[in-house]
């Protein structure tokens, strides 16, 4: 299969909001690096700060439904998620 350096997808976070009040942030980083690892092979996977402070906007227990992101390639097996933003 033929890997892209830009790929822009979107992650559902079902099993982090289901999940139980202090595990619900967690859970949601955790969805992400889990998600990147499984569709990209990556070893190494970095969260952008701005990504996670959107994940959270409220507290640590309360989490968005879903994400738009955008994963790029940094390295060999090393990919960036950042936070995708929608062009107006």
């Amino acid at each position: 299969m033929e890997q892209k350096d830009n790929f822009e997808m979107v992650i559902n976070f079902r099993r982090a909001h289901d999940s139980k009040r202090p595990k619900k942030f967690k859970t949601a980083v955790n969805s992400i690096r889990d998600t990147v690892k499984r569709h990209f092979g990556a070893e190494k996977v970095i969260l952008d700060p701005f990504l996670v402070a959107y994940i959270s906007t409220d507290s640590r227990e309360k989490v968005v439904r879903r994400v738009r992101i955008v994963v790029n390639k940094i390295g060999e097996k090393t990919f960036l998620v950042k936070l995708a933003v929608k062009p107006e």
